[in-house]
């Protein structure tokens, strides 16, 4: 018998889940270790936090570049001996930045962690910064940004962020060329003193871990430069802006890229988790209205979405696509159309049901395996939740109603209150 794919499986209710909770180990030093013991590989990922992020810094690029440039070379190791180092035994670091926290991260192999971990604590304390290898970044950097702003959706994200949150807030900022030229070794290293040292929020373990793996990195987090002695005194501020509409040209362009959203409220809000629900409806999967509408029926564009972001101290909620040109217009009224589609017309116990038994099941592969665990937990430590938070996600969103969301929709959804950005 074939199988009729017009036809979609049945789906079933989540009734019970269990996560498995990360443990705390508070150190010598005074740092906080948290460690999650899952897993079948004898493989560990260990995350250094630090409050480095964009929001610390008083000139832009500064957090983005320390955290490129961590892997460049010590005062013991070279960039290549670093790299061949860690290679050696099968092992990989990266550094990431972001507008909150900035994380160094090193993959390796249990049994090795201990002859992995001095590279580590060597670029947290002794990074030096090498001229030549910052002139190579930026001008590569500079590079990458001269493409990027040949793209719509670059373009259309910087703009929609600056218009959200304000060009100069952690949140808003963009670096351009200028930005990048101005970076030096100096404010580097300014930088990093101040961000680094004794600015080390916690330690996250995860995947096979032992008491040998507790042992090992207790004993380097004893290294004076990895504590926490700092309190963070970072400001995030983001400007009044009223909603505006904004049209940026782009000569030759055969696609307008689109984003249209509201700058919203990160998850500790209560009406979240709803909210959360309702994007899922509007755009938030494949099986969506956007989708359905602007791309199935109406061959509008190849695809669209909606997603609510939330960061430490603030969020948004956008949809964005790109639409041929000729077809924009059309494009924009059929998008206004189901935003007010929700705000009029209750959504169907069956449509809500399908997308509710999806987010749930999202939820339960996003806590599948240690390291997707880990991510998770340090959503919960961000914003000083508990474990309850996601139980109670988990009722909220199965216990959602029709109403309810029809109420938000209008609560949050209001042209009014929109900002529309077009690129093209």
């Amino acid at each position: 018998m074939s199988l009729n794919r017009a036809i979609a499986p049945n789906s079933a209710e989540i009734k019970n889940f269990n996560i498995i909770e990360v443990q705390k180990i508070p150190l010598d030093s005074g740092l906080d270790l948290y460690y999650v013991n899952a897993g079948n590989e004898d493989v560990v990922r260990v995350d250094f936090v630090f409050n480095a992020g964009s929001r610390n810094q008083n000139q832009k690029c500064l957090a983005s570049y320390t955290a490129q440039m961590l892997s460049e070379g010590t005062k013991r190791f070279s960039a290549k001996q670093l790299a061949d180092g860690l290679d050696y035994f099968g092992a990989y670091f990266s550094a990431h930045s972001s507008a909150d926290d900035a994380t160094v991260t090193l993959y390796c192999i249990s049994k090795h962690l201990d002859s992995c971990l001095p590279f580590i604590v060597d670029v947290l304390s002794d990074s030096t910064f090498p001229e030549e290898e910052l002139k190579i970044i930026k001008n590569n950097n500079i590079q990458r940004l001269l493409v990027n702003e040949q793209r719509n959706s670059f373009l259309l994200r910087r703009h929609f962020y600056n218009t959200l949150f304000g060009g100069n807030s952690a949140y808003g900022s963009f670096a351009t060329q200028n930005d990048i030229e101005k970076i030096d070794r100096i404010g580097l290293v300014d930088f990093y003193n101040k961000n680094y040292f004794g600015a080390l929020r916690f330690v996250l373990v995860s995947g096979r871990v032992s008491d040998s793996v507790i042992s090992t990195i207790s004993k380097y987090a004893k290294t004076p430069h990895l504590s926490n002695n700092t309190v963070d005194k970072s400001q995030v501020f983001s400007e009044s802006i009223e909603p505006q509409k904004s049209f940026i040209k782009k000569p030759g362009s055969v696609q307008s890229g689109i984003r249209i959203g509201r700058k919203m409220f990160n998850r500790t809000h209560k009406d979240y988790r709803e909210l959360q629900l309702l994007n899922l409806v509007l755009g938030g999967y494949f099986g969506s209205r956007l989708m359905k509408k602007i791309r199935e029926e109406s061959a509008l564009t190849y695809g669209i979405y909606s997603a609510l972001e939330s960061f430490r101290e603030d969020g948004c909620w956008y949809i964005e696509t790109e639409i041929n040109h000729h077809l924009r217009e059309r494009g924009l009224t059929e998008i206004y159309n189901e935003i007010k589609k929700l705000r009029e017309i209750k959504i169907s116990e069956n449509e809500l049901n399908t997308c509710k038994n999806y987010m749930l099941g999202s939820f339960l592969r996003s806590i599948d395996g240690p390291f997707s665990l880990a991510d998770r937990f340090k959503t919960l430590h961000d914003f000083g939740f508990d474990y309850n938070y996601y139980y109670t996600f988990v009722e909220t969103i199965k216990n959602a109603r029709p109403e309810r969301l029809q109420e938000l929709a209008n609560l949050y959804f209001s042209e009014k209150d929109l900002s529309e950005i077009i690129v093209g």
